[in-house]
């Protein structure tokens, strides 16, 4: 709350109760104040100390505000990590030994190399 706002609610509200107190003064009590010159300032003084207080509790009444929530964030996770796949080439030899027969069944290895 800002002070003008204190200020004018403090201010309003002690007017509220001078005023309640004077309109609900009785007619006898209003009449004995020429006879009592001392007991107006006591009226005054606790009048004004009314106000003040009463526009004490006022302002020092807040509104609620609201608060954002702060949020606890899980960390980041950790980085990916990369491995280096080795691509090893299979040793194939050119060539290879075979069992083969000849036109007479008989069983012969011989050596086969592919044609690229």
């Amino acid at each position: 709350m800002s002070v003008l706002h204190k200020s004018v609610s403090a201010g309003l509200i002690a007017l509220t109760i001078a005023g309640a107190l004077t309109a609900t003064a009785p007619a006898a009590q209003a009449r004995d104040r020429h006879h009592h010159r001392g007991d107006v300032w006591a009226g005054v003084a606790a009048g004004l100390a009314g106000g003040i207080i009463g526009g004490a509790i006022v302002s020092g009444s807040q509104r609620p505000v609201y608060v954002e929530p702060e949020y606890e964030y899980a960390p980041p996770p950790p980085p990916p990590v990369y491995h280096r796949t080795y691509y090893r080439t299979e040793y194939v030899p050119r060539c290879h030994y075979e069992w083969v027969e000849n036109e007479w069944s008989d069983a012969y290895r011989a050596r086969v190399c592919p044609r690229y």
